[in-house]
């Protein structure tokens, strides 16, 4: 558990540890894990502005039939 101070910081590995043994899941790549989750930045969503020409683009939405097959699914 230690190397995990190798990419993280003291107080983020506590906060990960505390919420580690507040929810039951204390080996190490739980852990692990939790701190990664934690340090995750979420992503930006893309804007249009300055960019004109791209909101004629439309896109299909994907064919998931291969995926309905895989999970037993109907359409």
């Amino acid at each position: 558990m230690l190397r995990l101070l190798e990419n993280a910081t003291l107080p983020a590995l506590t906060n990960a540890v505390e919420s580690a043994i507040t929810i039951g899941a204390t080996g190490s790549d739980a852990i692990a894990l939790i701190l990664f989750h934690h340090a995750e930045q979420p992503v930006g969503l893309f804007s249009l502005d300055g960019h004109p020409h791209l909101k004629a683009v439309a896109i299909e939405p994907p064919d998931l039939t291969a995926y309905r097959a895989l999970t037993g699914l109907s359409a």
